[in-house]
């Protein structure tokens, strides 16, 4: 476990770094703990908002990574995000924080104590994106999800995680009421596949979600006019499907918050899960395959040029939240 913990505490001081850089422009919070490993500790999570108080409320973003402890390049590359945009300062997106158009709402690493513990799952044994309680239509056995033992991978736990429930707290914050139109989160995970993948909603049924058309229509616009076309956009569904995606669960809410309080604004709340695909090096490193974080991590002749290459996805996510409906051609 020490070396995760010195692993987990690079990456806490690259947060405290951040804040440093961002000045007033960002706010630390700790925002609560993880499950208690088996010796009795927990760890503590944390939110950074970034911009404007007011931008918070009415052109909020969000970016998650580190929902899986061994998928620490999603938490590079969030960090890197933030560390080029602080760093550099002359990009549209930090002007467009700066004067208030834009806010973001970062939890950088959602599952410390499974950074910590070297594991995908929490210090309890569960996979958080197996947790949420949605039952899927038809999920593949075992990886899908399962309720045997949190002896096994993907055990999706028989109450919600404390991690979850910090994921509710946020969700409910910061975009349940939120007054933008375009409402993008995006979720860093690693692991799968061969190329890139940008999924929304559902994960766990082949329906089309309420806002299908219009993510059709931003993947479109992001490959044809935004140059994202090494990404592979598409719901999750498409790749495969699974039980207790947290996602599936926050954006149902959404909708049901949707109806129940006849917004006179259209809002439109855009979960989006980054997989970074990491199975193309596999040639150059076969010997990943048998180390714990290597199937879940590019090689490292390729881990710098993975991290930086997400930059400009990333802003072109976030400046979504200053956009409407007639912005996306």
């Amino acid at each position: 476990m020490l070396r995760g913990i010195k692993r987990l505490n690079r990456y806490e001081n690259r947060i405290l770094k951040i804040v440093k850089l961002g000045g007033k422009l960002v706010r630390l919070k700790q925002y609560g703990f993880s499950s208690k490993t088996e010796e009795g500790f927990r760890f503590p999570i944390y939110v950074l908002e970034i911009g404007k108080p007011k931008a918070i409320k009415s052109n909020v973003s969000g970016l998650i990574a580190g929902v899986h402890g061994l998928e620490t390049i999603g938490i590079r590359v969030l960090l890197d995000f933030l560390d080029d945009l602080f760093a550099r300062k002359n990009s549209v997106l930090y002007h467009e924080i700066k004067n208030g158009d834009v806010g973001i709402v970062c939890i950088p690493i959602l599952n410390p104590g499974g950074v910590a513990l070297k594991r995908r799952s929490n210090p309890k044994g569960v996979d958080l994106m197996r947790n949420s309680g949605v039952e899927a239509v038809k999920a593949p056995f075992f990886f899908g999800g399962h309720k045997y033992s949190n002896f096994f991978p993907y055990y999706r736990g028989k109450v919600l995680q404390t991690e979850s429930r910090v994921l509710d707290r946020y969700f409910k914050e910061y975009f349940l009421r939120a007054e933008n139109q375009f409402i993008p989160v995006v979720d860093i995970h690693s692991g799968f596949g061969t190329v890139d993948h940008v999924w929304w909603p559902y994960a766990s049924t082949h329906e089309p979600c309420a806002d299908e058309e219009l993510f059709q229509k931003i993947g479109s616009n992001f490959t044809n006019h935004l140059n994202h076309f090494l990404y592979r956009f598409g719901p999750q569904s498409e790749t495969y499907t699974t039980h207790g995606d947290l996602w599936d669960r926050l954006y149902d809410q959404f909708q049901s918050n949707i109806k129940e309080i006849h917004s006179p604004i259209s809002r439109h709340f855009l979960p989006l899960t980054l997989e970074i695909g990491t199975w193309s090096d596999i040639n150059l490193d076969p010997l990943k395959i048998f180390r714990k974080r290597g199937i879940f991590n590019p090689s490292r002749e390729l881990k710098q040029k993975s991290i930086i290459s997400h930059r400009k996805f990333l802003s072109d996510v976030i400046r979504l939240a200053k956009m409407n409906p007639s912005d996306i051609y």
